[in-house]
This record gives structure tokens, C-alpha cells and sequence, in this order.
């Protein structure tokens, strides 16, 4: 007996492969391959118990998010880090990201403030252990409860590309204590246009907060460069 979604293969074998983009995702995300660094199908396939038909057909939809950079003679790799394109992504998501903002404190209701409240608590958790690396795990989470609220699914979706893309920069700047501080006060002062339902405020606070995050990046990327 089969059920309507099965296609022949073992569930098993069919969630590994399903998953592959978002495995290898977060290798890159994680810094786990850097930035620049040469991605073979085959090491990855071993890597993570696949074929390399998932892994090639991972690579080709990673490109389009901007996490891979694809090559006729060089293969594939890691997308590098660039100023040019920190800006280009950052003048995006400041354009979607205010209006997704807009959009979500119309929407809010008192059971999304719950959820984001806690969400905020464990990012304060993280940052009294000195654990970045959960705090920008549970910023991912903040960020994706928030903009579901505005409940615009195609916009839901390119708003979170771009903060998974825009990930590689702001995991270099949580390097520097102060950053990932600001962040919780950035969600702190957003969320109180939240509880207002203010979304002309929410909208202005997310622009002004990302150009600030973006000027933050530049001169991290700046210095790094310098050294």
C-alpha cells in the first residue's frame, strides 16, 4: 500500500535528498565552507550521504539564491564576500523589509507579540552567555515569525532570501561584541511599533535600522581588507 505522495523511493532516502539545499545552506551559513572556497559534488556527496544528482540540482538552486557562484571551467564554490554586493542586498532588503514590516504591524495580534517576545528573551539569554552563534540562529527565527505576520507569501520568501544571503556578512561582524548587542536593541525598538500598531513607525525603524546594520558591515568589510 503506497500513498499519494510516493514516488518510488524509500521516505528515507527521499527526506536526505529533500533536504540537501538546506544542508548545504548552512554549511555555508555556518562558515562551515568559506567563502571562496571550491565545492566538489563528489566530497559532497560522500559528505552527506547522497547521490550527486541531489547535489548538483542543490548547487544550481543555491546559485539563484546568491550562495553559490557556478563556473563552466571552475565548478562551483562558495560565493566571496563583496562590498559591492553587500550594498546591492542591503538596498533590497531595505526596500522589502519596510514594507514587510508595514505590512506585519498591521497584521500583529497579541499571540504574535507573545512569540516574539520569547524570541527576544532567549536572543538576551544568548548574549548573557556570550553564545553569538544561537543568537543568530534565534535573529533568523525573530525574523521569520515577523515577517509571516504580514502574510504575503511571495514576499515572505524573497524578504528571507535575502537575510539568508546577507547571513555570511553579518556572521564575520558577530565577531565584534558590540554588533550582536545592537541587534537585540534594534528588535526592542521594533517591536514597540509592534505594540503600538504603528506601521508608518515599524516601516521607518526597519529602514533606518538597516541602513545602519549596512554602514556597520561596510566598515567591518573596510577594515578587514585594510588588514
Amino acid at each position: 500500500m503506497t500513498d499519494g505522495n510516493h514516488d518510488g523511493r524509500p521516505s528515507s532516502l527521499r527526506t536526505a535528498q529533500e533536504s540537501v539545499p538546506d544542508r548545504i545552506r548552512h554549511l555555508i551559513l555556518s562558515r562551515t565552507l568559506a567563502p571562496g572556497q571550491r565545492l566538489v559534488q563528489s566530497e559532497l556527496a560522500e559528505q552527506l550521504g547522497v547521490s550527486r544528482t541531489p547535489i548538483r540540482e542543490a548547487l544550481h538552486r543555491l546559485e539563484s539564491d546568491g550562495l553559490v557562484k557556478l563556473s563552466p571551467h571552475k565548478g562551483a564554490s562558495v560565493a566571496d564576500l563583496s562590498i559591492s554586493d553587500l550594498k546591492d542586498i542591503y538596498s533590497i532588503r531595505i526596500a522589502i523589509e519596510g514594507y514587510g514590516a508595514y505590512l506585519a504591524a498591521q497584521n500583529v495580534k497579541d499571540q504574535d507579540l507573545v512569540e516574539l517576545e520569547a524570541l527576544l528573551r532567549r536572543m538576551r539569554e544568548g548574549f548573557e552567555q556570550s553564545d553569538r552563534w544561537h543568537l543568530l540562529e534565534v535573529n533568523r527565527e525573530f525574523y521569520a515569525v515577523l515577517y509571516a505576520i504580514a502574510e504575503q507569501p511571495r514576499l515572505y520568501a524573497l524578504i528571507m532570501n535575502h537575510i539568508d544571503v546577507a547571513d555570511m556578512y553579518r556572521r564575520m561582524a558577530f565577531a565584534i561584541d558590540h554588533y550582536y548587542g545592537h541587534t537585540i536593541a534594534d528588535h526592542e525598538e521594533l517591536l514597540t511599533t509592534f505594540r503600538e500598531a504603528d506601521p508608518q513607525a515599524a516601516e521607518r525603524v526597519t529602514r533606518d535600522q538597516l541602513q545602519q546594520t549596512l554602514a556597520s558591515l561596510l566598515l567591518f568589510l573596510e577594515q578587514t581588507a585594510a588588514v
